[in-house]
């Protein structure tokens, strides 16, 4: 089981993974908002500032639209990793995620989890009683 928690300021629910990209040589933690409402794994510009990912080496440009109106994204091949505490095993999911670039309003917005991996797990959301975990139903690859 993987076991989320809720930020301390805002309670919204957050869940810890690692993000490796294979064809750019990063690799990095992150802290990801559970967003049931983002159809793709969506890594925001301070994440991308952390992990030092330069957009010049970026391809694939696409345009993606949201609650903020419109934004230039990419698309990269990555590895999602996620720690299952009580069984000691690492559930690795290979999707494509989408890059915002930075602009003033996407400062301070945390890295979204989309349903390309959240619909291959069971969540128990209890936000009144401080529970949050997931159950693997499926990945690609269980360690």
């Amino acid at each position: 089981m993987i076991t989320g928690r809720f930020g301390n300021t805002t309670a919204a629910p957050y869940v810890e993974g690692r993000l490796i990209l294979p064809g750019l040589g990063i690799e990095g933690n992150i802290s990801f908002l559970v967003d049931t409402g983002a159809d793709v794994t969506t890594i925001m510009p301070d994440d991308s500032q952390k992990l030092r990912v330069d957009f010049h080496s970026l391809t694939n440009p696409d345009i993606a639209t949201g609650i903020g109106g419109n934004a230039t994204t990419f698309e990269e091949d990555a590895h999602l990793t996620f720690f299952e505490a009580n069984t000691n095993k690492l559930s690795l999911y290979a999707t494509p995620v989408q890059f915002i670039t930075p602009s003033s309003y996407t400062a301070g917005i945390p890295s979204l989890l989309g349903r390309d991996v959240l619909d291959r797990w069971r969540m128990v959301y209890g936000p009144s009683k401080n529970i949050l975990t997931f159950t693997v139903r499926s990945a690609d690859l269980t360690a």
